[in-house]
């Protein structure tokens, strides 16, 4: 009986560890497109996600919560052909929700992402300056705690253009 505890000890001594590990985390959000915009525009904005949870829990939800000031008008995806299934929410709202569309089961497996789109009208009162974009990718409570994930992608309005420039044209200003 001794030797049976014994076992039974060392198995959850080196298993814990492991089952720590197990999360969403390694899931990430980058903003691909625009990284400025000016009040009154109307903007697509491009966003790639990735699942990258090590214990095989799916996303579920994927979230995108604008300044205040910005008006969701739209929102779609492209998985790339996975067969993902997201209703989405959120129009005249600054929220744009893909929420899982099959019953709970997750949409972006682990190890893979893919790209989402959300159409944002930028209200006149708009001020300039950096804000940011707030990223949520809730999983499927498969896996371990926690069971999602979240960011900030900075995003600025009002931005600068900037044009192509030589080194002899700009010493031409001296």
């Amino acid at each position: 009986m001794k030797r049976l505890l014994l076992a039974l000890a060392l198995v959850a001594l080196f298993t814990a560890p492991a089952l720590a590990d197990r999360s969403m985390a390694g899931g990430y959000c980058n903003l691909i497109a625009p990284t400025t915009a000016n009040p009154g525009e109307l903007v697509t904005f491009e966003f790639y996600v990735f699942n990258g949870s090590p214990d095989t829990e799916w996303t579920a939800d994927v979230i995108f919560t604008f300044p205040a000031c910005f008006e969701v008008t739209g929102g779609y995806y492209n998985d790339g052909g996975l067969g993902w299934t997201f209703n989405f929410s959120g129009i005249g709202t600054n929220v744009a929700s893909f929420l899982d569309g099959d019953a709970g089961y997750g949409e972006i497996y682990d190890g893979d992402g893919g790209l989402f789109y959300v159409e944002v009208l930028l209200g006149a009162d708009c001020e300039c300056g950096p804000v940011t974009i707030h990223w949520f990718q809730q999983g499927d409570i498969w896996g371990s705690a926690p069971h999602f994930v979240e960011g900030d992608l900075p995003f600025t309005v009002c931005g600068t253009p900037t044009e192509d420039a030589t080194w002899s044209s700009v010493k031409s200003l001296y």
